[in-house]
């Protein structure tokens, strides 16, 4: 074989494997969002903890947040609407890449503490989303 050949072949073949990535990552991502609001979101589990970009899903009971990479379609972590808590947002500390204008907000889940950080208006949305409720849910009936 050639030198000219093989470096052809192996040029289509870098093409095609870049191709196959990019299909795998739209399909992924259009699979994850499945008609519900995706929005990018940083993790940190423990306060010295570095971030971890994913991607953040409401569902209707439950908050789900993704690997921001891997092939997998199940969420890393999941929370209860009912069960979390937000407090206020905060400039984070440190600025994340992907997340320039980010805001910082601490969660409580039961026991559990850790932090979100996402675009000012992802956090409005995340807000709006658990202060709502649909209808029959936690309803007081006299």
């Amino acid at each position: 074989m050639s030198p000219l050949l093989s470096a052809e072949v192996l040029a289509g073949t870098l093409i095609l494997l870049a191709l196959a990535v990019l299909a795998f990552i739209f399909t992924r991502r259009r699979l994850l969002a499945s008609g519900s609001p995706l929005m990018l979101c940083a993790l940190r589990r423990r306060p010295q903890a570095p971030y971890r970009l994913g991607l953040l899903r409401f569902s209707g009971t439950c908050l789900e947040w993704f690997s921001l990479v891997g092939p997998s379609l199940r969420p890393g972590q999941a929370w209860d609407r009912v069960r979390l808590q937000l407090e206020a947002p905060s400039v984070p500390h440190t600025v994340l890449s992907g997340l320039p204008d980010a805001v910082e907000v601490a969660c409580h889940y039961g026991a559990d503490e850790f932090s979100l950080a996402l675009a000012p208006g992802s956090y409005t949305a995340m807000r709006s989303w658990l202060e709502s409720a649909p209808p029959g849910h936690n309803v007081n009936v006299a």
